[in-house]
């Protein structure tokens, strides 16, 4: 089976979890190309891969124009070779499909649809699996000129947080073509049947994580410094000034206490976070130290006992699923799907500071149960979210809609 990734861009660190799916799927021996319509992201973003350079995942990356003449003359001329071949292959509705001006516009009047129908059926895809659904938005027109492909689009939270916005008929034909919609979350579920999708099509898969790379054998450290850990964007949603004022209230509760800080991630609400930390007086024990590459995570999770997630928004947070199973005490807050996964630690209110400061002070001084907490959410992991059993049931869809 040869499956298309349909994405944005490729690597990002912010979404690890589409590399690790196609690795996954790799590893069960598929064929996996992957679109992406932005191009290669920078040098720092392509760090995202570190690690897993024997999946050549850069190769993957294929261009849909390929075949595309950027000569005019010469993109009409050959047309009539590909279409003569296709009369003969069976395939020729596809083609003048593609060629319908009034119906498809520019995309087709430019001939750029036709070739990239032809790149489609000449690589011979069986499945374009789209992550984020104005993604699927764009894929579905292939469903709609009749190719014989599947099409799978993953909903995951700023995409569903579109739909609440502007309202669910921007995904309408991506629901009445596609195979099938995936939902991470139960929020998603709820809201995909809100915005019109046909419940027969929505399948519920959660993420997945690699447990292997997650899993350490020392759990809780011994010393007597606390060290707290975030990883996330910086941007508005994830409401990190919150944790760090929260930071700041600890320290005046117990001046005495050893502990450090440290957030993982870039972007743009990083003055003002730096400013927060400055403010009150935190630069010896808050860092914002950029983004890093998957191993550095790791191996940040690996080295801290809290971690600490303060978002107003999201849906079913990926690294909360890499926390626990780094054996982390969590700290999060109830938006989402977050309170069904946090089995290691508590949840509080978003946006509440008084909450997300009481919080981070009853685990510190339930310290003596962090263990126990650390076992209960690497069990729940291991059960529930293993990228290995999300893949095969992933292969099942792909077959059977």
């Amino acid at each position: 089976m040869k499956v298309l990734f349909w994405i944005s861009k490729f690597p990002t660190f912010s979404e690890t979890f589409i590399r690790d799916q196609i690795i996954a799927l790799l590893d069960e021996g598929l064929e996996v190309f992957i679109y992406t319509k932005n191009g290669l992201v920078n040098e720092e973003e392509i760090d995202a891969l570190l690690g897993f350079e024997s999946y050549r995942l850069q190769e993957r990356i294929v261009n849909l124009n390929f075949y595309f003449e950027p000569n005019k003359f010469y993109r009409f001329f050959k047309i009539f070779p590909i279409l003569l071949s296709a009369i003969f292959k069976g395939q020729i509705q596809h083609y003048l499909n593609s060629l319908k001006f009034k119906k498809y516009g520019k995309q087709s009047k430019s001939l750029r649809l036709f070739y990239q129908v032809h790149f489609l059926l000449k690589n011979k895809i069986d499945v374009i699996h789209a992550h984020f659904g104005p993604n699927g938005n764009e894929a579905v027109i292939f469903k709609q000129i009749g190719l014989p492909i599947k099409l799978f689009t993953t909903f995951h939270g700023y995409d569903i947080r579109l739909g609440i916005e502007k309202g669910g008929d921007i995904y309408a034909d991506l629901f009445n073509y596609s195979n099938a919609v995936i939902s991470i979350s139960e929020f998603n579920y709820q809201n995909l049947s809100k915005f019109g999708a046909p419940k027969a099509k929505i399948i519920s898969i959660t993420n997945g994580i690699n447990i292997d790379f997650y899993k350490r054998e020392k759990i809780i450290s011994n010393t007597n410094k606390i060290r707290i850990l975030t990883v996330a964007r910086l941007v508005d949603e994830k409401a990190l000034d919150i944790a760090i004022r929260a930071i700041g209230e600890l320290l005046k509760m117990k001046p005495l206490l050893d502990f450090e800080y440290i957030i993982i991630g870039e972007g743009d609400k990083r003055e003002e976070l730096q400013s927060i930390i400055i403010e009150l007086d935190l630069t010896e024990r808050v860092t914002l130290v950029g983004s890093k590459t998957s191993i550095e995570v790791r191996n940040a999770m690996h080295h801290s006992d809290l971690f600490l997630l303060s978002s107003k928004l999201e849906s079913l947070p990926t690294v909360l699923l890499e926390a626990q199973a780094s054996g982390l005490v969590v700290l999060a807050t109830n938006v989402g799907d977050v309170s069904k996964i946090v089995k290691a630690g508590l949840v509080v209110q978003p946006l509440n500071l008084s909450d997300f400061k009481y919080g981070l002070l009853d685990l510190i001084n339930n310290r003596n149960n962090w263990n126990n907490m650390s076992i209960e959410g690497q069990q729940y992991i291991n059960s529930n979210h293993d990228i290995r059993k999300q893949t095969k049931v992933l292969m099942g869809i792909y077959s059977s809609m």
